[in-house]
């Protein structure tokens, strides 16, 4: 029988490299294997927190309706549309009309799907670095050209306009900006984003506000919108996720607010690659938005905390530095020394059976650091440091 030859695949593949992820969940594997024991993996942003029972009832609900497995429809149904606009005047003083919002099936539908809406093979992006790796790859399978922003421990991992200014050009279409951030756990005021916002005016590019982790906060601070800056609109469309404020991972529920234009470029796009949020999870996710469970939500974050400082605590014995964070799931911690972040990060799983995701993986800017997750499973950490 003749051998079968190798299938044809797209070009666009060879763009982008291997996730370094994959690469570490297979050494974290074989490591597992030969060693018998569980690796403390505390590399991926996974919140664990089990959802309110409140909002699961709701869904349980929901799923009986004699409309629950029709084609939802694209677009928002009423009901989420009304909550979210709701809950957008009462949580940011933010006024939405219902063609100024559109919902996700989860932050990375809108991430991986808005370069299509908004550039052209050959076009620019302005992407931080270090940033969501999300932000790049997408953009790289569809013809965009990354342009690194520099986001430095000097500059509290806040964006430099003046740096902006030298980077930006006639074929930039849009700028990724996202705190609090991922991975760097920084946080920005209105004070701090106002600038951008003039620089996207300025240069009539679209800025894409990654605000996924605004209920994620600590310490009494709280994230703002960027639709909050008046004319802000005018460029800006601005993200948002059930999976960190709600603990609803899985069930890939988002959303997207802002601009218009924007928002009705992505729901063309869309259509053409999904058939909308399932019905009961729009009901849910708008029951949420109404009847904020306040007791759980105090309690989540308060696990989080826990966590965090616990982690702190043993990471500290490691050598690393950093400061802890007022906002996201991520602790960005300095490698002593001038070891490379995922030698360190090999090292480190083999040797202690203890993964951390190298700060490499998020842009040239990440390498020396490490970023580690705290809403990760942290049973028996103490037996691993």
């Amino acid at each position: 029988m003749a051998g079968r030859t190798k299938m044809k695949t797209s070009k666009r593949l060879d763009k982008f490299p291997e996730y370094v992820f994959s690469r570490l969940g297979r050494r974290k594997k074989e490591i597992e294997r030969e060693t018998g024991r569980r690796v403390l993996d505390l590399s991926i942003g996974t919140p664990d927190y089990p959802p309110s029972k409140k909002y699961i009832s709701k869904l349980k609900e929901y799923i009986t309706n004699s409309d629950s497995h029709l084609y939802p429809g694209f677009g928002a149904n009423k009901e989420f549309s009304d909550a979210l606009i709701i809950w957008y005047k009462k949580r940011f003083g933010v006024s939405l009309s219902p063609n100024e919002l559109l919902p996700l099936l989860g932050g990375k539908d809108g991430v991986s799907h808005l370069p299509l809406a908004l550039a052209d093979n050959g076009d620019e992006a302005l992407i931080p670095d270090p940033g969501y790796p999300g932000f790049t790859g997408p953009a790289l399978m569809f013809g965009v050209k990354p342009v690194y922003y520099t986001l430095s421990q000097e500059n509290n991992f806040k964006p430099n306009i003046a740096e902006l200014k030298k980077k930006v050009s006639q074929k930039t279409r849009y700028i990724w900006v996202n705190f609090p951030s991922n991975p760097t756990g920084a946080v920005a005021t209105l004070s701090d984003l106002k600038p951008l916002v003039v620089f996207a005016k300025k240069h009539d590019i679209t800025l894409i506000y990654d605000n996924a982790y605004a209920e994620i906060t600590y310490g009494g601070f709280v994230a703002p919108s960027i639709l909050e800056i008046p004319g802000a609109k005018d460029i800006a469309v601005e993200l948002g996720s059930f999976s960190k404020s709600h603990s609803f991972a899985g069930d890939r529920m988002g959303w997207l607010v802002g601009n218009h234009e924007v928002v009705a470029s992505l729901a063309k796009v869309k259509s053409q690659m999904d058939s909308g949020m399932w019905l009961p999870l729009q009901k849910t996710g708008a029951y949420a938005l109404l009847h904020e469970d306040k007791t759980w939500k105090r309690a989540m974050l308060k696990d989080y905390m826990r966590r965090r400082d616990i982690i702190a605590k043993y990471l500290k014995t490691l050598g690393l530095t950093f400061k802890l964070p007022e906002g996201g799931l991520y602790i960005w911690a300095k490698i002593p020394g001038n070891i490379k972040s995922e030698e360190f990060c090999i090292k480190l799983l083999e040797e202690k059976q203890i993964l951390l995701a190298p700060g490499s993986a998020f842009g040239v800017g990440g390498e020396g650091y490490v970023r580690v997750c705290f809403s990760s499973n942290i049973i028996g950490i103490e037996t691993y440091f």
